[in-house]
């Protein structure tokens, strides 16, 4: 997901400079066509006004409270607004700014806070009479889209037969390497010749299952997170994602380290440990599932 809004401490104000044949700086010669131009400029504000209010429902929220927004993050979910000569977007908190320079010369400036919305304009002209101008009051949010119990029940399915996967794999690693342990690495590997020992049982699982490079929680995440949209997504569905991460790493962790044990390379001790860190990381990833149901 490309989020547009970045927390930081300070305000930040980009110019996007691109060709737009209606927003130069050339003179426009009657009032007809400084009237489009002007036109022209107010229509762009109410397109970045739309992906504004579209990207502070990405937070789930409608205080912008702790975050900025710049043209150069609006701009990564709508690419046209880089083609726009003469706007410029800046905002620290709940307040920003949006300013477009029309090809007539008048600079049409939105002052927002929150969703309040207050409208200045210079020099004074036909459109922009008093030093204010006619348009939104307000920041317009788009309703967030429901996530339907239907969805809820794919998404449950999807993550928690991910966490199960690796357990699975967990115990298969469990039930081959067994109890036996070697003197040293030599008669390890001397007893791999034996297909129903313990070495060549544990060799067969880490080269069927490869559990140093199960990455396959990815896949169930994006499938997973095809359910939502930026602006309805919860937190907990990237937490899980981090926890699957690290599930996936103490699965890798544990087949070496059992192996190491198997030629008493390793400890009863540490084989234990990196079980125990498996368990924990998949307790919360267990945790993150219902987290995200309940749309946290």
């Amino acid at each position: 997901m490309n989020h547009r809004f970045l927390p930081v401490a300070t305000a930040i104000s980009v110019l996007i400079m691109g060709a737009v044949p209606s927003l130069g700086l050339q003179s426009v010669a009657s009032a007809s066509s400084r009237s489009s131009a002007d036109a022209s400029a107010k229509a762009v504000i109410a397109k970045v006004l739309k992906d504004l209010a579209q990207s502070d429902q990405a937070f789930g929220s409608s205080t912008f409270a702790g975050m900025y927004v710049t043209m150069s993050s609006l701009s990564q979910g709508d690419k046209t607004l880089t083609k726009y000569k003469n706007l410029s977007l800046s905002g620290t908190g709940a307040n920003y700014t949006i300013s477009v320079k029309s090809v007539g010369g008048t600079t049409f400036v939105v002052h927002g806070k929150v969703q309040k919305l207050r409208l200045t304009c210079s020099p004074a002209g036909a459109d922009c009479s008093g030093g204010t101008w006619a348009g939104p009051k307000s920041l317009a949010l788009a309703k967030v889209p429901v996530v339907t119990t239907t969805q809820k029940a794919q998404v449950r399915q999807v993550l928690t037969a991910s966490v199960r996967h690796y357990a699975q794999v967990l115990a298969l690693g469990q039930q081959a390497v067994g109890t036996v342990q070697y003197a040293n690495a030599n008669l390890g590997l001397q007893a791999m010749s034996n297909p129903n020992s313990a070495a060549a049982k544990f060799r067969d699982f880490r080269t069927k299952w490869n559990p140093g490079d199960d990455l396959s929680f990815i896949a169930a995440f994006k499938k997973a997170d095809k359910n939502f949209t930026w602006s309805n997504e919860p937190p907990a569905i990237t937490t899980w994602r981090n926890d699957m991460s690290n599930v996936s790493s103490d699965l890798g962790n544990w087949a070496y380290v059992a192996a190491e044990w198997q030629i008493r390379s390793k400890t009863t001790a540490q084989l234990s440990a990196a079980l125990a860190a498996f368990r924990a990381d998949e307790a919360k990833a267990t945790i993150a599932v219902n987290l995200v149901i309940a749309g946290k």
